[in-house]
């Protein structure tokens, strides 16, 4: 078994290095199999697995197939990722779950996409094979799609599947991307994350089965409240004006209304019955301009903040170039 810090391999100035990056929790049963299929499909590849302080032999089932091993002790799928992200050194990383449910059949053509084409993130899109959708449970195929629909509207994405496990992506979008979550989110963190530098991204199709020998690790209800709150963090981050206008607009309305109630009683009486009210849709009305004002700060702040990684994307990209 190999436990590693830093990890850089070469291979030649005109072959793309490629990496297989795994995180896994208590997948012993599946995870071989994971990384047999991967080694299969790219023999040059060097397959990752991130053992998430699992409780069964998953570190030594992966290593018996032939992957390196990280130990990651603090528990959620986005820390394990972070720390495959951080020490593992490509030009490609193809994220895949530990669990085989996905068919990796197409990634062979994703990956010639995304050097021949120029994209940074291309995603394993489960929604456009009928079959595969039937392998989701009912609440997470519902809670998919409402997700997935409010997040193209809220934040601009493209992808059709944004809790999709299988992912590959560029070195340039790896090195300038800042993890933030420490769980399941980081799928969306990473779709919102190139959304929002504007980088080329694009689906390719994606098969799943059934598992074998585990369980799901989701819970339908209380996860998907983590997600929206996870995704009201976000919008607050990376598009405050989206989230504070609403705020703000809703704010004047509500003072306005009980401004306007007020306004008509003094037409009718020439007095002002209610005071109390009168300040509290003052009240209002100044705080929706604050909101507004607010919302326009973090919005320039959040500018320079993705001006600065956009250089560091471009940085990344001078330096080892695909194409």
């Amino acid at each position: 078994m190999t436990s590693t810090s830093a990890v850089t391999r070469g291979t030649g100035a005109n072959f793309p290095e490629i990496a297989f990056i795994i995180p896994c929790y208590n997948e012993e049963y599946s995870v071989a199999h994971v990384v047999r299929r991967a080694k299969a499909i790219f023999p040059e590849a060097v397959v990752y697995v991130c053992d998430n302080n699992s409780t069964d032999n998953t570190a030594k089932a992966a290593s018996d197939a032939g992957a390196i091993i990280f130990f990651e002790p603090k528990k959620g799928k986005g820390n394990a990722v972070k720390r495959l992200l951080r020490d593992v050194e490509a030009d490609i990383f193809i994220m895949v779950d530990g669990d085989d449910t996905y068919d990796m059949q197409y990634v062979p053509g994703a990956v010639d996409r995304l050097i021949h084409e120029g994209f940074d993130l291309l995603t394993g899109d489960r929604m456009v094979n009928g079959h595969s959708q039937s392998t989701f449970r009912r609440g997470h195929r519902l809670g998919n799609k409402l997700f997935t629909s409010f997040f193209r509207v809220i934040f601009s994405i493209k992808t059709r599947d944004v809790f999709s496990g299988l992912r590959v992506f560029s070195r340039r979008l790896v090195k300038s991307f800042p993890i933030v979550s420490s769980e399941f989110e980081i799928e969306t963190e990473l779709t919102i994350y190139a959304s929002r530098m504007g980088l080329p991204v694009a689906d390719f199709p994606a098969c799943v089965k059934d598992r074998k020998g585990s369980e799901s690790k989701l819970k339908t209800y209380e996860d998907g409240s983590k997600i929206l709150f996870f995704a009201l963090r976000l919008l607050h981050r990376e598009y405050p004006l989206r989230l504070y206008a609403v705020f703000s607009a809703l704010s004047f309305l509500l003072g306005a209304l009980m401004l306007a109630n007020i306004y008509s009683e003094f037409l009718r009486t020439g007095l002002v019955l209610r005071q109390p009210t009168l300040i509290v849709s003052i009240f209002l009305i100044l705080m929706s301009i604050l909101l507004l004002i607010g919302g326009l700060i973090l919005k320039e702040v959040a500018n320079l903040k993705y001006e600065g990684r956009y250089l560091s994307y471009l940085d990344r990209s001078s330096s080892r170039d695909l194409r």
